[in-house]
């Protein structure tokens, strides 16, 4: 699920809510940014003695659908024409930093040979060591080592993608 931004989107309430109410009535959505599927955005409600997070998973053109008691917040009645406004708050933050571990790689290009193209955070890539060859790692880098003149060479990658 990716979060998704969008500077200076807002409307406001079209009618009260209860504290626990999932669909919310709102003026206008066409600030806000597009959501697929998959995607969800944070919105604050803010009336004068409180703000609540909201986590909006799909809208219409005058409705929200999301989870309430987002961020430390607690799910709160509010009045009609209370402002909602997406914010930067910590979940988004969260969410966004997560999304951006999502490929730690991208291409693998050989020389001559068809690119392999990772499109998942489940992809992935294995490294044999054949005939000799040895693969030593630390945490930030892959040492290939081939044997000594005479002997066999070899080096298996596999790589599984999700199609």
């Amino acid at each position: 699920m990716a979060v998704k931004f969008k500077n200076n989107a807002y409307t406001t309430l079209s009618a009260g809510i209860n504290a626990s109410v999932t669909t919310i009535p709102v003026v206008s959505t066409s600030l806000f940014p597009t959501l697929g599927a998959s995607d969800h955005m944070y919105l604050s409600i803010i009336g004068g003695s409180y703000v609540e997070i909201i986590k909006v998973t799909s809208f219409t053109s005058t409705a929200l659908t999301c989870v309430r008691d987002q961020d430390g917040t607690t799910g709160t009645a509010a009045d009609s024409a209370d402002r909602v406004e997406l914010r930067v708050t910590t979940a988004m933050l969260t969410d966004a930093i997560a999304d951006s571990n999502v490929d730690v790689f991208k291409t693998i290009e050989i020389s001559g040979q068809t690119d392999v193209v990772a499109d998942s955070g489940t992809d992935t890539l294995t490294l044999v060591a054949t005939g000799g060859t040895t693969l030593t790692t630390t945490a930030d880098q892959i040492t290939i080592d081939t044997p000594v003149a005479g002997a066999s060479i070899g080096l298996a990658i596999a790589m599984s993608v999700a199609l």
